[in-house]
């Protein structure tokens, strides 16, 4: 436990660290790492269960999307898409064998659901930009919702050792409903303490209530990313995604909870925020 809270604790005095000195610039490349590992992890999972994912085609294409998406905004993502259909589509060609689709489709998926889905992070900081606020606001904004996520896993955590007597899932028998209650309260306390204490950063338009209601439903969804992640472990025979963090698993376990709140983050900002 002592080796799980330093680790835990050194992690985010670097990032904030690397964030307050290197700004944007540093919020990317620190997503790019997470989104390459928990990718790998993926594979390596489904490797595991009879599945043979493409890694070097995933990885490149996930890593061109992220910096992509961040250095040349939506013209990025539009060469990526393309160029990625075009290698999927030659590689098919070129052996339409049925174990293909055991890599194909895994390929694709590994793709879609963890550096697709990651980059909307970087998408609410251009909308950010886009709406005339700073790139400092852009990258509060952005890791407010990391925040959101994470701390949404810790508060469940917490609850849940001291409340927790309902099971949430049988796919992640130690999580119970008392734990996924406080976790998104924790997360809603958390989150509207930052737009208090951080308002020349928050837009103007994400005041203290409509920041608990955004809160809510992204709870509500990383929750639900934390499971379909236990789901991918369950499947693979794995207690933890990888061992590249002592005490506290693999990259793919530290992001999980983040991956599906990206996209609703995002559309809830545009939507509703801007």
């Amino acid at each position: 436990m002592n080796t799980r809270i330093i680790i835990s604790i050194s992690i985010w005095l670097s990032v904030i660290l690397a964030l307050g000195i290197f700004r944007a610039h540093a919020g990317v490349f620190i997503l790019a790492f997470i989104a390459y590992f928990a990718q790998l992890e993926l594979y390596q999972m489904f490797e595991k269960s009879g599945l043979k994912p493409m890694k070097q085609v995933g990885l490149i294409c996930g890593a061109i999307l992220m910096f992509g998406s961040f250095y040349l905004g939506d013209i990025g993502n539009d060469i990526f898409l393309i160029s990625f259909l075009f290698i999927t589509l030659l590689i098919t060609g070129l052996d339409v064998q049925e174990g293909r689709f055991k890599s194909l489709l895994p390929t694709l998926f590994g793709f879609i659901y963890i550096p697709y889905l990651l980059h909307f992070i970087i998408k609410i900081y251009h909308l950010n930009i886009q709406e005339g606020y700073s790139a400092d606001s852009g990258v509060f904004l952005s890791f407010w919702v990391v925040i959101i996520a994470i701390n949404t896993d810790i508060g469940g955590y917490i609850f849940g050792k001291l409340f927790g007597k309902t099971k949430l899932s049988i796919i992640s028998p130690k999580k119970t409903l008392e734990g996924a209650i406080g976790g998104i309260f924790f997360a809603a306390v958390i989150g509207v303490i930052l737009v208090l204490a951080f308002g020349d950063l928050t837009p103007s338009q994400l005041g203290p209530w409509k920041a608990f209601l955004i809160i809510i439903p992204l709870s509500f969804v990383s929750i639900a990313s934390d499971l379909i992640e236990s789901a991918f472990k369950r499947q693979a025979g794995q207690k933890d995604s990888g061992s590249m963090i002592p005490g506290l698993g693999g990259i793919f376990d530290l992001s999980d909870s983040i991956i599906l709140t990206a996209p609703l983050a995002y559309l809830l900002f545009k939507f509703f925020i801007f």
